[in-house]
């Protein structure tokens, strides 16, 4: 059964969602943890710092990622229509 265009987008809209989900929930559980851990507020703000510096050098490289692997993917699709052609060519 092959899947509409509809679909397909639906389909790639909630696992881009579930992605952001998943991040957000990380986020909030690190968060949480860093406050409720029974260290020193110095300690503490020292620890929050050194994530959000962390997280700030991730978010900078996870653009080029997400290109990457749209390339990646674009390749793959146009490889694997270019195999159903040649297979219902034969056909």
């Amino acid at each position: 059964m092959m899947k509409t265009e509809p679909q397909m987008e639906q389909s790639r809209s909630g696992g881009f969602m579930l992605f952001l989900a998943f991040v957000g929930g990380a986020l909030v559980g690190g968060a949480a943890a860093a406050l409720f851990a029974p260290r020193s507020g110095a300690e503490t703000r020292k620890r929050i710092t050194g994530v959000v510096d962390d997280a700030k050098d991730l978010a900078s490289h996870m653009p080029q990622a997400i290109r990457d692997a749209s390339s990646a993917a674009q390749a793959a699709f146009t490889e694997a229509l270019k195999e159903n052609a040649g297979h219902r060519s034969r056909s």
